[in-house]
């Protein structure tokens, strides 16, 4: 045998996965949230801090903006307690920026979306199977549901204090 074929021997062949569609869409999707514009000195932003901006509801609509990208990690196969730190990085990002002004710096510092993506790329596994949708899609809902309560009670709580401090009940 030449010092060729010895050496080739009992390496195993590295398997080498096509670049997987959902993967490549949750990039994309992740840096419009949180990367794309360019401000002055250099410092990326997404639309996710300007859709905050929309009183009322513009968190909201972030938050389900960023729930569909733990909505495609799930079907990426990601293990559950990965999901769920996705979830707390959404949750963090969302009832902070309920608070007028400093919750839209801190969307704009935080970026969820950037955090979300380095996990589903330090855990995503092609050969992993992914999840069924209806069972994610029914997860997704139940936990935007205990998230819209928790985001009613804090813009509840809020409201009444800012009302409180001018005397109305």
């Amino acid at each position: 045998m030449s010092n060729q074929q010895l050496s080739t021997v009992g390496r195993a062949e590295r398997i080498v996965y096509p670049p997987n569609p959902r993967l490549q869409h949750v990039r994309f999707f992740s840096k419009l949230l949180d990367q794309c514009i360019v401000l002055p000195g250099g410092f990326r932003i997404g639309i996710d801090p300007i859709i905050g901006l929309i009183p009322g509801f513009g968190d909201v609509i972030s938050a389900v903006l960023s729930l569909y990208l733990v909505y495609q990690g799930a079907l990426l196969g990601l293990p559950k307690r990965i999901l769920m730190r996705m979830l707390g990085n959404v949750a963090i990002e969302a009832l902070v920026g309920t608070f007028p002004v400093l919750g839209d710096v801190f969307d704009a510092v935080w970026k969820a979306n950037m955090r979300n993506l380095r996990l589903i790329e330090l855990h995503y596994a092609p050969a992993n199977p992914g999840r069924s949708k209806g069972r994610i899609a029914r997860w997704i809902l139940g936990v935007l549901a205990v998230f819209l309560a928790a985001y009613l009670a804090i813009v509840y709580f809020f409201l009444r204090a800012v009302l409180s401090l001018f005397g109305i009940r």
